[in-house]
């Protein structure tokens, strides 16, 4: 769950904090936990949300119209065919995606690590359908950027 709260925050500090909370909101609720199956699920589920109220406190800004999983993740949206993933480790590549702007960073860690879809995300951050799918687009073209550039200083 640790790794998770990192792809969410902008550094291990946040993450620690977010990782707390999310803890914390656990224990708290455990007792209405029905199903053990989906206890990852709902950890999950947890521990984003916290994510979510941490940043909205930290900014107090209301988000309005606006690792192996890691790396295959990403290399569904590079297009480059050669072996830069073997020469990333996992730790740069969180990097490059904390990087990125808070609402760009949190939509695609949503649609394409957790799986949402972005009429949830549009929900959950109350940003329309479009903001979504413009957050994705522009969180993929910076990171593309971000990973040639890396590629340029692996190569030389």
């Amino acid at each position: 769950m640790l790794s998770l709260c990192h792809r969410y925050a902008k550094n291990r500090s946040d993450a620690k904090d977010i990782f707390q909370e999310g803890f914390l909101k656990v224990f708290e609720n455990i007792r209405q936990l029905r199903n053990i199956e989906v206890v990852e699920w709902w950890m999950k589920r947890i521990f984003i949300n916290e994510a979510f109220k941490f940043y909205k406190k930290q900014t107090r800004l209301h988000l309005v119209d606006n690792i192996t999983l890691l790396e295959n993740s990403i290399s569904d949206y590079i297009n480059d065919n050669d072996d830069i993933f073997d020469k990333m480790e996992t730790d740069e590549l969180t990097r490059i995606i904390q990087n990125l702007p808070e609402r760009m960073r949190m939509v695609f860690n949503m649609h394409i690590i957790e799986g949402y879809s972005h009429q949830e995300i549009a929900k959950k951050l109350e940003i329309s359908v479009g903001t979504s799918k413009s957050h994705l687009h522009d969180a993929r073209k910076q990171l593309q950027h971000n990973i040639i550039i890396k590629k340029i200083k692996l190569y030389g």
